[in-house]
C-alpha cells in the first residue's frame, strides 16, 4: 500500500461508524487483490460526510446503513479495457471500482469526458485522500468570510501531500479528484458538526 494507514490513523479522525470496511470473504470475489481486499477489510475507508459509500453486498455486517450503498443491479464486476474492475461503491455521482489484478482505482460517471478514469493508485490512496479532506476540514461553525481562506489553504495542502506520494489523483486537469479538490478549497463540501 502506498499509505500505511491503521485502523487507529482512521479513528484519530473519524468516529469509528464513519468508517466502512468490507467482509472479506465478499471482497475476495469482487475485488480479487488481496491487498486491496485486506486494507479494506482492517482499515477501511472514512465515509467523509457521505462523499463515499461502500456497495452494499461488500459491507462488514457491522456497517451502518447510511454508509452503503445498494447495487442496484449492477453487475459487481465488469470486463473494460483497463481489465476486469470489482465494484467498491460510489463517490459523490461517480461509480468506483478496484482494478481485480493490482488494486488500482477507477471510477465511471454520466460526466466523464472518459468512460473510465483512475483516481487512485491504491485504496489506500483513496483512504488517504479522503482522510485528509476530513481532517483539513475547517470548523463547521465558523462563518463562510473566515471559513473561506482555511479551505483553500487545506485544499492546496490535500494535493500536495497526495502528489508526493500518489500522482494519480491529480493527474487530470478535468478529473475527478482536480474537481472535487477545486469545489472543496471553495467551501462547497462542509464538514459537519460533530
Amino acid at each position: 500500500m502506498l499509505f500505511s494507514l491503521t485502523r487507529a490513523d482512521l479513528s484519530a479522525v473519524v468516529p469509528a461508524d464513519e468508517v466502512v470496511r468490507v467482509d472479506p470473504a465478499a471482497a475476495a470475489q469482487v475485488i480479487g487483490d488481496p491487498d486491496a481486499v485486506g486494507f479494506l477489510s482492517e482499515v477501511g475507508v472514512p465515509w467523509c460526510g457521505g462523499a463515499f459509500q461502500l456497495s452494499a453486498s461488500l459491507a462488514a455486517a457491522s456497517t451502518p446503513g447510511r454508509l452503503v450503498i445498494e447495487e442496484g443491479g449492477l453487475p459487481m464486476v465488469i470486463d473494460t479495457p483497463f481489465g476486469e474492475l470489482g465494484s467498491l461503491g460510489a463517490l459523490q455521482y461517480a461509480l468506483v471500482y478496484v482494478r481485480r489484478a493490482d488494486g488500482v482505482v477507477f471510477a465511471t460517471s454520466e460526466s466523464a469526458d472518459e468512460e473510465y478514469e483512475r483516481l487512485n493508485s491504491d485504496v489506500s490512496s483513496l483512504a488517504k485522500l479522503l482522510l485528509l479532506v476530513e481532517s483539513k476540514s475547517p470548523d463547521p461553525g465558523l462563518y463562510a468570510a473566515e471559513a473561506l481562506p482555511l479551505y483553500v489553504r487545506a485544499a492546496e495542502e490535500i494535493e500536495a501531500e497526495m502528489r508526493a506520494v500518489d500522482p494519480a489523483p491529480f493527474a487530470d486537469p478535468d478529473g475527478f479528484w482536480t474537481g472535487f479538490i477545486e469545489t472543496f478549497g471553495s467551501g462547497m463540501y462542509p464538514r459537519q458538526p460533530r
